[in-house]
């Protein structure tokens, strides 16, 4: 009787990854006002995660590095409620109503129309509230970046109430023999 003995090649094959672009082989940015606290790679989108902590005032930053035109910057706060009065809401649409800088009264509509952006916009969680801007354009991104950072850290709405009663709601009499009736931006899209 003829054994027969199966056997079994085994080859092992390196699977090597490809070069990190350059954009992401950099090492983070410092600055002396930050803490560089960790850095992380995320490798299913060959992005590297820096995050920053302000040495004063403890707030975190994220950068991401990325081969990507696109620029992207968002602020974000925590802005927990204790009813469903919508506050954190109208705070939203609020901030967005001009700033020391750009007083406009609508400077988000402003720069729907007149930049060059891929994304502005501003959303509303049960516990923040989130900013985010991005564009291809250089020159056009720091402008938008400058634009809300004022509009979140100097709103007109700190200086100028009528904000609050525009975006939230006030009491509207259209005509003298008609009751008073509830109006504004937030109520309205709550409806």
């Amino acid at each position: 009787a003829i054994s027969r003995r199966a056997s079994s090649v085994h080859a092992s094959v390196a699977i090597s990854k490809p070069p990190l672009p350059e954009v992401v082989e950099r090492a983070p940015a410092t600055h002396p006002a930050f803490e560089l606290v960790r850095v992380e790679m995320v490798d299913e989108y060959t992005i590297k995660v820096a995050t920053y902590r302000h040495r004063q005032s403890g707030a975190e930053v994220i950068s991401a590095q990325a081969d990507d035109e696109n620029k992207v910057f968002g602020i974000a706060f925590r802005t927990p409620v204790e009813d469903s009065t919508g506050v954190p809401h109208i705070l939203e649409h609020s901030v967005l109503c001009g700033s020391a800088k750009y007083t406009s009264k609508e400077p988000f509509t402003e720069l729907l129309k007149g930049s060059l952006q891929t994304f502005l916009n501003a959303f509303t969680y049960p516990d923040r509230t989130c900013y985010p801007v991005a564009s291809c354009n250089t020159k056009d991104f720091y402008n938008l970046v400058n634009v809300y950072l004022d509009a979140v850290l100097s709103p007109r709405a700190k200086r100028d109430p009528t904000v609050f009663a525009q975006e939230g709601w006030h009491y509207e009499l259209d005509a003298a023999e008609e009751p008073l009736t509830y109006k504004g931006v937030v109520f309205n899209e709550m409806k």
